[in-house]
This record gives C-alpha cells, sequence and structure tokens, in this order.
C-alpha cells in the first residue's frame, strides 16, 4: 500500500493501520514526536500543514486494495498532522476521506485535538456503525495545555466535542497520552467517564527531565484501581505497565 500503512513500536499499541493526510501539524504540541519521525526541522513541521500529493486518489487506491484483500483492520487518523487541525476548515480532506473510507465499508477510527471542529463530520460518524471518534487530553489547567499545546483547541473545546459524539449515539475515546500532571489525568476520567467507551493511558516519554518528577509505577497503580473501579474499557500502553 502507498498512503495506509502499519505503524510501528509504541503506535501499534493504538491501531494496526493509519492514515495520515497532512504533512504536518498546526497544534505544536512540544510533546510531538512528528517532526523526529519524518525528519523535519519542528518549526516547519508546525507551519507546512499542506495536504499531501495527489492524497484522495492515494486513499481510494489503498481503500479497494484492504477492500478487495478483506483486510478489516480498523484505520487510525492520524498519528502525524492532526486530521481537524485549522487547515481542515480550508481542505475538507478528512471528510472526503471518510466519505471514502464509508464507500468500500472499511473501520476506522479519528483521533484529534481538535475539538468541535470534527462536529460538522459527525452526521458520518453517527450513521456509520464502524466509526469511533477520539480526543487526546492531558490537562485540566488551560494554562498547562497552552504551554504544551499552544494550537490545539483549548480543552473545554474538546470535551465538548467528546459529550456531543456521545450524545449521538457515536462510539468514544479518549487518548490520555502523554500524561504529564498525574492529577490531572486522574481528574479527567473523573469528569469525562460517563462519556466515554474506551480509555488509552500513556505517559510523557523522550524528556527525561519531566519523567523523573512523578512516580509512574504509583500513578499507574492510581490509575488502573480508579479506571477499575469505573467498570471502565481501557488500556494501558507498555511504558506504563512494564515498569519495575
Amino acid at each position: 500500500m502507498d498512503i495506509i500503512y502499519e505503524p510501528q513500536g509504541a503506535a501499534r499499541e493504538y491501531s494496526n493501520l493509519a492514515l495520515n493526510i497532512y504533512k504536518g501539524c498546526e497544534h505544536a504540541c512540544k510533546y510531538c514526536f512528528g517532526p523526529s519521525a519524518l525528519n523535519t526541522k519542528r518549526e516547519l513541521y508546525n507551519s507546512d500543514a499542506n495536504p499531501k500529493k495527489s492524497i484522495l486518489d492515494r486513499i481510494r487506491k489503498d481503500t479497494q486494495y484492504l477492500a478487495k484483500n478483506n483486510i478489516n483492520d480498523e484505520i487510525l487518523l492520524s498519528f502525524i498532522g492532526d486530521p481537524y487541525q485549522p487547515a481542515e476548515t480550508k481542505y475538507h480532506l478528512t471528510r472526503k476521506t471518510l466519505e471514502i473510507l464509508i464507500e468500500y465499508n472499511r473501520p476506522f477510527t479519528v483521533l484529534t485535538k481538535g475539538g468541535t471542529r470534527a462536529v460538522n463530520d459527525f452526521d458520518l460518524f453517527a450513521s456509520y456503525p464502524k466509526s469511533r471518534f477520539g480526543t487526546s487530553l492531558s490537562f485540566t489547567n488551560q494554562q498547562d495545555a497552552d504551554e504544551w499545546e499552544p494550537g490545539a483547541a483549548s480543552i473545554h473545546d474538546r470535551i465538548e466535542a467528546i459529550m456531543n459524539a456521545h450524545t449521538q449515539g457515536i462510539p468514544t475515546w479518549v487518548s490520555l497520552e502523554p500524561v504529564i500532571y498525574p492529577k490531572q489525568a486522574i481528574k479527567i476520567i473523573k469528569t469525562l467517564y460517563p462519556y466515554v467507551n474506551h480509555w488509552k493511558v500513556g505517559k510523557i516519554n523522550h524528556m527525561k527531565q519531566v519523567e523523573k518528577k512523578v512516580d509512574w509505577i504509583q500513578f499507574r497503580e492510581e490509575v488502573r484501581e480508579l479506571l477499575d473501579l469505573l467498570d471502565a474499557d481501557y488500556y494501558l500502553k507498555k511504558c506504563l505497565t512494564e515498569l519495575k
């Protein structure tokens, strides 16, 4: 396949297949691995959110291949370049992509920090049972979010999108990653658990000065206890479960 691919490493804990529509991301998250994955300067990655060349034709071709070969793994949009970053309001490529995936009966899930920019596409999600909607949340304090995720939708806006999706019967999930401040992560779960069908939890990585401030084993046990108490469906990433 050309544009739909099999993630490697820790990304595989999210999905067996993935699709990145945009080359960069305007959300400019400080912890983002996108620039290093693409071997590009962070400033360029955060300013150049143009779509990939002939993206829709390439998506259609790969989607036809999956359908023809009866490959039914869920496709995640996206690991690199948020599908509902501001550029989407100009290009509308995520909606067109979802329409192609639906046309060929492919299961998909979206992960975004774009908040209610996604709501205009909820008609597609709500009418298609092989879809899920997810958002990334790491903070309850907006000042912290502004520091770490300066271009992303506000916490309130992302929460509003999840609640809206839940109200429309769309299966929802939250990527609670990267956890940087454990107390805020716990608060997110306590606030949103009635609206979230699945949780993925992972800690901050590759930033040693930040990581060493937290007792991650203690956090792992606390978050596991809470999610079990709530009878929640969840997955703790290996960066937490393999700690000793």
